[in-house]
Formats: structure tokens, sequence, C-alpha cells
């Protein structure tokens, strides 16, 4: 017997899919809508990137804290994979992917989203960066066939107002810790002969560009405009408040300037990857002074003469993974986030390896931690950051008192999966 090609495998694997597909688009109308199932499992279905791998593992260890089967599909991009039918069973309870990849997969010839449509089974797609910065990518995606999840509700409140305004959105506080980091006991003997005073594990480049290149962004628009981006700019780079594209729409306003979406999100980016690049920089340029760890992806500049820090832009130091599993031999961490009602999984890795966690001023901060107490929290208008770090650098003692009560937090329903819940209610909305 001739074997089958693989073209011809998925050929057939396709035929298959449309006939599959088409019988329920002629059944759908006899059997009414599918009521959500009370038993059955989750489907998260994701690209073999190591970083969706990390939210997967996140994921199925809270779905598996509630007792609900959690499956995980990986495909090496998205496109068409025989497999994706297969997660639309009658018991699926509801489908997750990140940011748009479900939004460009395919089943036989119908997108992905407009096959869960058929079978009824509820699509999540988890905008895991500022919507701004991601919307351009869905093609299939609208109010009706999928739902929104965000990790911020600012980012939440953002879509629902400049990218599609009915839509069914909900936000978690972050992505979650995960196991790698995670401790039996915290002891004093155990932290004060970590290895390392203070790990920062930031990146440089933001979504669109490095710094070099928003500016070069910024430069490109009219004058008048690039005077409204300029304002913005200046007015958010210390704002650890409230969303940051109010300072954009108070600037154009000023200046008479009306935008449509897609140049709305143009401009936001410019502002937000600028200010958060700088903030970032602001950061290194003080951590620099310090015997500290930087991981980034790309070298800050820095003078040497003086540089105390190490910096590592090695991609395999800087992995998720293993800046996890390496939180456990660091006696301190510092994360900066995007939008400022974000509570960042570095924040909690580094609770949940014992580490006082450095964390910027906002609101949510403020609501979990105490300065000094079980946190320390910076400011970029002030010294505050020096001060941080000179505690965690020169009084190991204090220091090992602020992780032990932030550690004593890691457990706290709003640290550990924080907002989890709200993604099954949204598959069951």
């Amino acid at each position: 017997m001739t074997p089958i090609s693989a073209t011809a495998r998925r050929v057939l694997s396709r035929v298959a899919d449309d006939l599959a597909l088409s019988f329920d688009a002629l059944a759908r109308p006899w059997r009414g809508p599918r009521p959500a199932p009370r038993a059955g499992h989750f489907q998260i279905c994701h690209t073999r990137h190591e970083h969706d791998r990390v939210y997967a593992e996140n994921l199925c260890e809270y779905f598996g804290q509630l007792g609900i089967e959690c499956r995980a599909f990986e495909f090496e991009a998205p496109g068409r994979w025989p497999g994706l039918r297969r997660c639309l069973n009658g018991n699926t309870i509801g489908v997750l992917g990140l940011n748009a990849q479900l939004d460009q997969c395919w089943v036989g010839s119908r997108d992905f989203l407009a096959a869960a449509a058929l079978r009824d089974v509820p699509v999540i797609h988890w905008i895991l960066d500022h919507p701004s910065a991601r919307w351009h990518e869905f093609r299939h995606a609208t109010a009706a066939n999928s739902r929104f999840l965000f990790v911020s509700e600012f980012a939440a409140q953002y879509f629902r107002r400049y990218c599609l305004p009915n839509a069914c959105v909900a936000w978690t506080a972050s992505v979650g810790p995960n196991r790698r980091s995670r401790i039996t006991a915290l002891s004093r003997e155990e932290f004060l002969a970590r290895e390392t005073a203070c790990l920062i594990p930031l990146g440089l480049k933001r979504i669109g560009s490095a710094l070099a290149q928003a500016r070069e962004r910024l430069a490109n628009v009219d004058p008048g405009l690039r005077a409204a981006l300029g304002e913005a700019i200046d007015r958010a780079r210390h704002d650890l408040e409230g969303p940051l594209e109010a300072h954009l729409v108070a600037a154009l306003a000023r200046t008479g300037r009306e935008l449509s979406g897609t140049e709305f999100h143009r401009c936001f980016q410019i502002v937000d990857d600028t200010v958060q690049i700088e903030r970032r920089s602001q950061i290194f340029a003080v951590a620099a002074r310090f015997p500290v760890a930087i991981q980034t992806d790309v070298a800050p500049p820095i003078p040497v003469s003086d540089m105390a820090a190490r910096i590592s832009t090695d991609a395999r130091t800087t992995a998720m993974a293993a800046t996890a599993e390496r939180m456990k031999s660091c006696r301190a961490v510092l994360s900066a986030n995007y939008a400022n009602d974000l509570f960042h999984d570095r924040t909690q890795n580094g609770l949940n390896a014992g580490c006082a966690v450095i964390v910027e001023d906002t609101p949510v901060h403020r609501q979990l931690f105490e300065h000094g107490r079980n946190a320390l929290l910076f400011r970029y208008h002030d010294d505050s950051l020096a001060e941080c770090l000179d505690l965690v650098c020169s009084h190991r003692d204090r220091a090992y008192e602020i992780a032990q009560a932030g550690f004593a937090l890691r457990d706290e329903p709003a640290v550990r999966f924080g907002g989890f819940e709200n993604i099954l209610k949204l598959a069951r909305t």
C-alpha cells in the first residue's frame, strides 16, 4: 500500500474538520443553545514558547486546586492545526488563548472563532500586554464570538473605550506565581546566605521598539501632535496613580486634536513605550551604584565607572522559568509595571521565593503592602529607590524582617491567583 503523504494527510484532516463543523451547523437550529457544562475540562491553547508554557502551568495549577481538569494544546505558530477541533468538544467549559493567537488559528476552512461558535464553546483571549499594542493583531474576534481577559482593570477599561465597546471583559491581578519560585519555608540563616542582594529582571525593549525607535516615531509625527505627545510623556513619567492614557487624552483636548482608534493606539504606544523605557533606564542608572544583579534584554547605557551592578543580557539567564528559579537565591527582587494597577508576577514570584519585594508606590501595592514592614515602595521623582536598594544591600537583617513579613502574604487570595476566578465567570457568562 502506498503511504499517504503529509500533504494528503493535511488535506484529509481539513476535509474531516469541515464535515464535522458542517454537521454542527445543520444540527444547531434543532438542538438550541449549548448549556455550559457543570463538569468538564478547561482548554488552554498556546504556542511552543517558554513564556506561554509558564502561563499555562500557572493556569493548570489554579484549576487543579478547584478540581477542574485543565488541558493544554501547543502549536508551533498560529495557523491550521488538526488537533484544534478536538479542543471544542461537548465537555469543554471554555478555551483560553494568549493575545491574538486563537484569532489567527483555523479549523478546516473556518477561522477558529467561527468553529467555536458553531460548537457553542466560549473563547477567551487573555491579552497579556496593553491592548493598544495588541488589538491590531486581531482579525476575526468580535463581541459576539469572543470574551477578553486582561491583567489590569485599567487595560480592560481602555479596551472597552477604544477597541471594542460592547465586548465581554474581565481581568486578573496578574498571570499568577509559578511553582519554580516557591520555597517550603524561610529561615534567617538561609536568607542571609543568599548570594544575590537584589535581582532586577526588567527588559528595556517594549513591544513597539527600544527607546531610540520610540523617540524616532515621536519625531516623525506632525509638530502639533508631537507637542501633545511630548506633554503627555512629561506628565505620565512620574504618575503612579491612574491610567496613563488620561495624560494623552488631556493633552489632545488642550490642542484641539481628535484621533481615530488606530491613530490613538499608535500615539499612546509612543507615549507608553517612551515612559516605560525611561522608567527602566532610571531604575538601572540608580541600581548601577549598588551590588545588585540586573537581567535585561539590551545593555543599559551606564558608564562603566559607575557600575557596581552585574548586568546579564544572556537569554539563557533572563528566561522566565530560569528567573523564577533564580529568585530563591536572592534576598530581594525589584519589579516595575506597564500599568499602575498591575500586580506583576515578578512580585508574586518574589514573595513565593521569600524575597523582600521592591515595587512602585501605586494604589494596588499600598493596598497589599506597608512600606518598610512587608515590602519596599519607590517612586520616580525622589531618592526612594536608592534608599530601598541601600537597605537590601547593606542591612541584611532588616531585609530579612521585611522578606519574612511578605512571605506570610504569598498565599493570601489577593496575592496568589488574584482574580483568576474571573476566568470561569467569563467562560460561563
